[in-house]
């Protein structure tokens, strides 16, 4: 669980579904955070969110919020709430009487992470309307200022402070281009939530990220699956043939083994609950939980394996294959349904999954190396590579079991083959079986 430390927990209530579902909690320091005297949010904030860290003895994320007056950007910025209690309604309107009423709203969250600061920013354009009779100096804000409409607004690049150039800190950058807001903050966002509900859409395309760099690493080292005995585990079972496996009961008499590639790390075979033909999985020959747990040196060999087999699909039924993993935390298991045996799962169907997960808690993976990074995911993972190429590892909470399968089988029109079990597929296991044996060499 990720913690935003706000003095002030009540103006993120109307986001209160969002942070729920980023895992995301609000509390109120101990003691105040220090507010340091600067122009500049990108100081302000560093200083807050590396005070918070300390504070909590972990990482944990941090606002803070202001306003850009156009004419004498980047003022007030960071001092807003000083400079408006000193200066109050009357005050602003002399400030700016003969100039521009031109202003922006601005919200920052950071995090002190590794040594530096990590920030997302969010900004509304708009105006301050002196017209609107703030109830009292404390609403100043909120009563005066306008924004623009939605179509003329700019979150600022995160990792330069807004209100200010990236060459010469604290010089005006105010702009007006458009910004694509998603469509739920777009939603909940009141005129004044703006800036806010923009910086938390910022946050979100980090947040997964954030949980696992900010987790501790898992207790133990090891790789061995503490929540099925290896003697129990069906696909060992049949590695080993250390007994009767579930596939030689089901098709021992059609064929004795289904193994169609085999090296010192890594065993391809079409599954039991082969929905289409072309459907493959590779499993480790030791037994860890996911792939997340392999030895750093393997990678690289399942990388050659992975572009082999797709070659092979290709070739033989002109679909780049998807391929997908459920990989369980350590403490977890995926189910009844499942095996806790590290294993990919690899079909030629031209389907898409991401718009299906997309509202989980998900980050982009380059190599496969870089699954090693999902050991602290606290839920596990989905780990999917769609027909493209394109990567990406979700958040695994409350996964429904096989819930891909489900997602492929309904795409494909037989979404009654989602269960291995309800349609065990030996027709094309065995035309798997027999298209690509011998096809796969490394």
């Amino acid at each position: 669980m990720l913690t935003l430390v706000t003095s002030n927990p009540a103006k993120y209530a109307p986001f209160a579904a969002e942070l729920e579902r980023w895992r995301i909690a609000l509390e109120t320091p101990t003691q105040p955070l220090p507010e340091v005297q600067s122009l500049n949010f990108n100081e302000t904030l560093a200083a807050k969110a590396r005070a918070a860290a300390a504070l909590f003895g972990r990482p944990v994320l941090v606002d803070d919020a202001g306003l850009v007056l156009q004419t004498y950007a980047p003022f007030p910025g960071p001092l807003t709430s000083t400079v408006l209690r000193s200066l109050g309604v009357a005050g602003l309107r002399r400030l700016l009487n003969g100039t521009s009423e031109r202003a922006i709203m601005e919200c920052h969250l950071g995090c002190w992470l590794d040594g530096a600061l990590r920030s997302w920013s969010g900004a509304a354009h708009g105006r301050i309307d002196f017209s609107r009779h703030p109830r009292d100096e404390q609403m100043l804000l909120s009563d005066l200022f306008v924004p623009d409409a939605p179509a003329g607004a700019q979150t600022n690049d995160a990792n330069v402070p807004a209100g200010g150039s990236g060459d010469r800190p604290g010089n005006a950058r105010i702009t007006h281009e458009p910004q694509a807001l998603s469509g739920h903050a777009s939603r909940i966002a009141g005129p004044t939530l703006l800036h806010r509900a923009r910086a938390l859409a910022a946050l979100e395309s980090s947040v997964f990220d954030l949980h696992l760099r900010a987790s501790a690493e898992p207790v133990s080292d090891s790789p061995s699956c503490a929540s099925r005995p290896v003697y129990d585990c069906p696909f060992c079972t049949e590695l080993q043939q250390d007994g009767p496996s579930i596939f030689a009961g089901i098709m021992g008499k059609r064929l004795a083994s289904r193994v169609v590639y085999e090296d010192e790390h890594f065993v391809v075979l079409p599954p039991l609950g082969e929905f289409m033909e072309g459907g493959l999985l590779v499993l480790t020959r030791e037994h860890v939980l996911s792939l997340a747990q392999l030895r750093p040196e393997i990678f690289e060999h399942l990388e050659r394996l992975l572009r082999e087999l797709g070659k092979a699909l290709v070739e033989q039924y002109g679909v780049p294959p998807l391929v997908f993993e459920h990989g369980p935390a350590p403490e977890w298991s995926k189910g009844v349904c499942c095996v806790d045996h590290a294993h990919l799962n690899i079909f030629p169907a031209a389907v898409e999954v991401h718009p299906h997960l997309a509202k989980r808690m998900n980050l982009s993976i380059g190599s496969l190396a870089d699954l090693s990074r999902l050991r602290r995911a606290e839920f596990g993972y989905l780990f999917v590579q769609e027909n493209d190429g394109t990567r990406r590892a979700y958040d695994g909470q409350n996964v429904p079991t096989q819930l891909v399968r489900r997602v492929i089988t309904t795409q494909l029109g037989h979404p009654e083959r989602w269960h291995w079990r309800d349609y065990i597929g030996q027709t094309e296991l065995l035309a798997t079986y027999e298209a690509l044996k011998g096809r796969i060499r490394l």
